[in-house]
Formats: structure tokens, sequence, C-alpha cells
């Protein structure tokens, strides 16, 4: 470089010939860098201008990734299940094209391992597993661009759960770790150079996180349930104004409503019996399991009459449980 006269004014001039330097800069790019002077002789009046040589540099490729586990409360399911599904996101934190192997695994220190074990990858992006995502293989890999649009995919670790899982509350942890494919990245330290392992350049620097992992958890719920409330109406028995028992104004008609609770538990149980527009209900003739009920809403029970309705109001029933209601109404 010349020499400065006294008086001159020195300042650098950065020129990169395909990129700005930022974090982030893509392997590959060519950094070029020259110092630029400008000065006044006052000798002659006149200005000088002087630039260096080019100081030249070419950015190595980066190797860094970084995993997520997208489920970020336990996921429930049940003993049995087929197919359950956790998702996670692999994203290239370098600078370069890369291929990170993925390998999905259970953990030690909780309650039971989840079987049939396959990772996928999310092919249509829509991120919901579907039977079209690509199965990875034994050893193979995904290839991520940290300098595309998108440098993660969307990872699904599906598995099947034990039948023996029948514990509420219980949990599998499942744990998927990505580690570079480059030769020698698995084992070196951050910042050591792999000599002619660059992709698009010629070497490459392994970064903090040339392998990385999360995990997320099965939790064992509550068995589904299909309850159902099974419901008959019968007539029990009738009785004319003649002591007979023919259907005719004034015959009192005693009607029978079995209830029976299957397939689970039920909450908030009610049964209604509309009487017909051209009956009368008897007053006080209502029971449930043979035990009177009164008419009217009150505490007394959960029974309760108006001038069209009759209502029980069960509440909370156990399946298995069955009830008996019987009441009266006249033939107008």
């Amino acid at each position: 470089m010349k020499t400065i006269v006294k008086g001159a004014l020195l300042f650098a001039g950065i020129i990169s010939a395909s990129a700005t330097w930022a974090i982030g800069t893509p392997a590959g790019t060519k950094i070029t860098n020259t110092a630029v002077a400008t000065f006044d002789d006052p000798a002659t009046g006149t200005t000088g201008v002087t630039t260096s040589d080019a100081a030249e540099l070419t950015v190595l490729e980066l190797i860094s990734v970084n995993v997520t586990a997208e489920n970020v409360t336990p996921v429930t399911t049940n003993a049995g299940d087929t197919a359950q599904v956790l998702t996670y996101t692999v994203t290239n934190t370098g600078n370069g094209s890369e291929a990170f192997a993925l390998d999905a695994t259970n953990l030690a220190g909780d309650q039971f391992d989840a079987e049939n074990i396959k990772v996928y990858v999310d092919t249509d992006g829509d991120g919901v597993f579907s039977t079209g995502d690509q199965l990875l293989t034994s050893g193979s890999s995904i290839n991520l661009d940290a300098n595309s649009s998108n440098p993660a995919k969307t990872i699904f670790v599906v598995v099947d759960i034990p039948a023996g899982a029948t514990t509420i509350g219980d949990t599998a942890k499942i744990q998927l770790e990505a580690t570079s494919d480059t030769p020698g990245a698995s084992t070196a330290a951050p910042g050591d150079l792999l000599v002619g392992e660059g992709t698009g350049v010629s070497d490459a620097v392994v970064g903090n996180n040339v392998t990385d992992t999360a995990s997320a958890t099965f939790t064992i719920g509550a068995e589904p349930t299909t309850a159902t409330v099974n419901i008959s109406k019968t007539i029990a028995g009738r009785v004319d104004p003649f002591g007979g028992t023919t259907d005719v104004p004034g015959t009192v008609v005693t009607y029978q409503i079995d209830v029976e609770v299957v397939g689970g538990d039920v909450d908030n149980l009610v049964i209604t019996d509309a009487i017909p527009t051209n009956m009368t209900y008897v007053a006080g003739t209502l029971t449930l399991d043979a035990a009177a009920q009164t008419d009217a809403d009150d505490v007394t029970d959960n029974s309760n009459v108006t001038a069209g309705a009759v209502t029980v109001t069960l509440g909370t029933v156990t399946s298995g449980t069955s009830y008996v209601i019987q009441l009266q109404a006249e033939i107008k």
C-alpha cells in the first residue's frame, strides 16, 4: 500500500462480491474487502486517492441443527392404541445445505416404553400426520438447506402403545435426535475444521449443535366410553270405571318407565314424560323404584310434576344402574 502523506484522510470501504457480511451468510460466499485513502496534497493543491489490494475470504459451511418438540403438554393415549403421533420440528441453523440423520428412542425414567417407533417427514407440509407422509427407513436422512425459504421440516414420531399400559397417568417419553451426516462431525468439538467436507465450499466448521435432541411425552388417560341410557315405556295396568280393563273415558292407566345406564357413567340424567293432552295425571301416583315421590318441585326428592309433564332428575349415575318409574294418568 502507498504511504499516506501528512494531512491525508483515511477511511475503509468494504466491497462484497456476492453478499453483505451478516450472521448466517451462506456457505461459499466470497467477501472482498478493500481500503481506500483520499487526501489533499498541500504542495500541489491536488486531491489524491489510493486503494489497497483486495483482501478476499470465502465463508465456510457452519454445521448446526435445532430440534424442537411441538407437543408442549403430554399427549393423552390409551393402552393398545396404534399410530399415536408426536410432532417435532428439525431446523438447519447452519449456513449451508446439510443432511441430518434422525433417530427416535424411548427415554428412561418413565413408566412404560412405546412400541413400533417410526419416523415420518411431513411430505405435504400441512402439519398433520397422514399415511402419505414419507417414512424414513433405518439409516436414511433428511436434507435441509439453511439458505432456502424454509430450512426446517416437520417430523412425526409414530408409535404403538403397549396393551399393558393401563395405569392412568403413566407416561412414556420419546426423544428425537438429529445429527449431521457430514463425516467426522458427530465426534468433533465446536469450532473444529472438517477439511474437504463443506457443502458448496471446500471446508466445514462444526457449530455448537452438530447434534440436537428434544423429547415429548405420551400419558395414559381414562378409557373412552360410549355411555348411553336405555329407556322404555310400557302400560303396567289399567282400571276402567266399571272395574274392567277397557280404554274408555275415566280409565286410569298405570305407566311404567324402565331406565338403565350402560357403557359408562353419565352426568345430569333427567327423565321427562309428557302427559298426553287427552289424559290427566293422577296426583300422588308418581313412584321411583316403588318409593313415593312428591309432585311438588321441592327438596324432598328429585321429582316434579307440572300440568303437562312429569320430571325425574337422577343426576350422576354409574354404569349398570337401573330405575323403575311408575305414574298414573286418567283418560279424559
